[in-house]
């Protein structure tokens, strides 16, 4: 018997004061899983969001219906949200979708990444993506002709902080010699799920990730770049996230047939931040998609 669609809740638009409640009721009803993401520093500039290949050529109205967020929406910082949510939950999932990971030093985000996945008792799943704007990339004082090779890098750099007794890496971007680093992460290996839009991005899911962090309709692709590289029997976990608002039951249903192990939802009603009400929220959502 096929195993269910597992189903998570996207917390980007919760209230600060609400996350950690919200999580709670969410891990109660049944959800699998919660899942924060990030923005690091967006343009204040006129029609900044047509830097976003999936709604350039749709104009207002595929802003309004795809980016439910503005330069001034307030983002929290995903490792300090699921930390806080850890510590007040105990069998929930927390998910990263998307840490912009090609930002940052490797050795630094590994060491919160995995002290992140020790306190939690190995529940962190780790979605990374190159972002889409490259205004993100110049204010962190890093070249956006540079992040294909820097995510590679850093995925690979991870992996040896992770997975070797005492880490070494030499690259291009990255080059350093044995190192101390403990703790390791609960989770061996610690998922990490690739998300993007771009063949390029199911390119590196194949080559890099443990799992898909995006649309279903690359499934068949990601599938097909497994087996080139040799990986098709290797576990590898899909995952999709619509950003359309709450997804009908019947649409999951689309969404398992079409290989999906995971759907990341959005229960709120309103494109507004959401607060304590989001529990009733999450209530409804759970009845009508059969959690309760």
């Amino acid at each position: 018997m096929a195993a269910p669609l597992k189903v998570g809740v996207n917390i980007v638009f919760v209230q600060p004061e609400a996350v950690v409640r919200i999580s709670q009721a969410a891990e109660q009803m049944g959800y699998e899983s919660v899942w924060s993401g990030e923005h690091v520093a967006l343009p204040q500039k006129e029609d900044w969001w047509k830097e976003y290949p999936a709604v350039r050529a749709a104009g207002e109205a595929g802003h309004a219906k795809l980016v439910p967020f503005k330069p001034e929406t307030p983002f929290l910082d995903p490792m300090i949200v699921l930390a806080s949510i850890a510590s007040a939950t105990t069998k929930i999932r927390l998910g990263i979708g998307i840490y912009l990971l090609a930002l940052r030093n490797p050795v630094l985000a590994g060491r919160t990444i995995a002290s992140l996945d020790v306190m939690s008792g190995g529940r962190l799943d780790l979605g990374v993506g190159l972002g889409w704007t490259p205004h993100e990339y110049t204010i962190t004082e890093q070249r956006w002709e540079d992040r294909a090779g820097r995510m590679d890098e850093m995925i690979a750099c991870l992996r040896a902080l992770f997975e070797q007794e005492n880490p070494e890496f030499h690259g291009k971007a990255f080059d350093f010699d044995p190192i101390g680093f403990r703790p390791k992460p609960v989770q061996s290996p610690l998922p990490i799920h690739i998300g993007g839009s771009s063949q390029a991005a199911v390119r590196r899911a194949a080559r890099l990730g443990t799992g898909w962090y995006g649309g279903v309709d690359y499934i068949p692709a990601i599938k097909a770049e497994l087996a080139k590289v040799g990986r098709q029997n290797e576990p590898f976990e899909y995952s999709s996230l619509s950003m359309a608002g709450p997804m009908a039951r019947e649409e999951l249903e689309r969404m398992k047939e079409a290989g999906a192990e995971r759907a990341v939802a959005i229960p709120w009603k309103s494109r507004k931040p959401v607060g304590l009400e989001g529990i009733d929220m999450l209530e409804d959502y759970a009845k009508q998609i059969g959690l309760l």
